[in-house]
């Protein structure tokens, strides 16, 4: 059973700063409404950035769907969440997402879905599509955000 965080990287051209708040504040434009209970009924997505926020899906009709909650902010360089989307509640999974400067005002962004444990292994291999939502974050990123 493979229990090794699932990990993407991206470049965008942006400092940290702007990556990290586009990753945040930006997030109900960046993800994909096919990841999300209805997608029809997809209007947004929330994270609270700090210890102990929420992470949510808003859908139009079951409102704020709770997807998980902050453990670790260290903006804009680094913000850790918890995640029950698409698994089973009692076993979260953990996000990592970090934002490391390059030269020439670039970041080099670093996703990981970790967390992955004997309760929870068998819902890994849904999350194959990551690049789908993340490829998102990045054309609105080249975009200017």
């Amino acid at each position: 059973m493979d229990l090794t965080p699932l990990r993407h990287e991206y470049t965008v051209p942006c400092p940290p700063g702007a990556a990290f708040d586009l990753w945040v504040q930006g997030i109900g434009r960046w993800w994909h409404p096919d990841y999300s209970p209805d997608p029809d009924g997809f209007r947004g997505a929330t994270i609270e950035p700090w210890v102990g926020g929420q992470v949510l899906l808003e859908d139009a009709r079951l409102g704020a769907v709770p997807w998980g909650t902050v453990v670790e902010v260290d903006a804009p360089h680094r913000l850790v969440h918890t995640s029950v989307l698409g698994q089973d509640r009692t076993s979260p999974t953990t996000i990592t997402v970090t934002f490391e400067p390059l030269p020439h005002d670039g970041t080099h962004v670093v996703f990981e879905h970790g967390g992955w444990s004997d309760e929870n292994a068998e819902a890994r291999a849904k999350f194959t599509e990551w690049p789908r939502i993340l490829d998102r974050y990045a054309a609105l990123a080249a975009q200017g955000g």
